[in-house]
């Protein structure tokens, strides 16, 4: 017999920490029987401060269990005022977090990447302890949260970005091990132009990229929009093809309908 949920506003099926400021959903992967959800959380109260990530995992996607948390800010070190966003994914025994590494002492805008390894199934994660990608290229104003997926034999990362010159843009890695990255240049670039028919922009920068190839050779590129003062604000995407590690996307399109909000619990 179905019952009318206390709020009404909360979905049925809706992961959320017990308390406290839950935002972006990082590293959703399939890994050793089981689907991970990890998510920026503050467990120490209800603002945007302290990032964690929390994490969640379900055999089916439907019955979920929380798991400790899977990453903590380094006192001192080169994640100590949080780790921010990133993905994750599964590699043999190993489930590697990639992530973005804030500290207040750098420029607010430049959170360089770095990671943290599982061998039990997400139950503990050990951190690098040293950046993946010590130096940021020449002309970045904006860089944060990595994306990584497996291509071939190989693998490949998303940086989205802001450059000097006034384009969002997301940065192109390669690797053949999850250890050393080759910088490719520009996956793609936008200076701001509108998106749907809105007088919205696609931004001075994009956070969170992500790319979904598609058979046939078409493929998504998704980020979120960025600009001053506001930040983040919605998630939109190019639809195109790639050749030879740069991305030709047609017309921006919205992906949600925003804008872009954080939550507290």
């Amino acid at each position: 017999m179905s019952t009318t949920p206390r709020d009404p506003h909360h979905p049925v099926a809706h992961l959320r920490p017990p308390r406290n400021w839950i935002n972006d959903p990082n590293g959703l992967v399939f890994h050793d029987g089981h689907y991970h959800v990890f998510y920026q959380y503050n467990p120490h109260g209800a603002t945007h401060a302290n990032m964690h990530w929390g994490h969640f995992r379900s055999p089916d996607l439907l019955s979920w269990e929380p798991l400790p948390i899977a990453l903590s800010p380094t006192p001192g070190g080169l994640d100590s005022d949080g780790c921010f966003s990133g993905n994750a994914v599964s590699d043999g025994d190993r489930l590697v977090a990639f992530y973005s590494a804030h500290r207040e002492d750098r420029s607010p805008q430049h959170q360089p990447v770095t990671c943290a390894v599982s061998r039990d199934d997400g139950r503990t994660f050990r951190p690098r302890g040293e950046l993946l990608i010590p130096e940021l290229p020449e002309g970045c104003t904006m860089y944060r949260d990595p994306y990584v997926w497996q291509d071939g034999d190989g693998w490949r990362m998303l940086v989205g970005a802001a450059l000097a010159e006034g384009r969002a843009a997301a940065l192109l890695y390669e690797s053949p091990d999850l250890e050393n990255w080759n910088y490719r240049g520009p996956f793609a670039t936008r200076h701001p132009e509108p998106i749907g028919g809105t007088e919205e922009l696609t931004g001075e920068g994009w956070e969170c990229p992500q790319y979904l190839p598609a058979a046939g050779g078409l493929g998504a590129l998704i980020f979120s929009t960025w600009t001053e003062p506001t930040g983040p604000m919605r998630v939109a995407a190019l639809i195109g093809e790639e050749h030879d590690g740069q991305f030709k996307g047609g017309s921006p399109v919205w992906v949600d309908h925003g804008p872009t909000a954080t939550h507290r619990l």
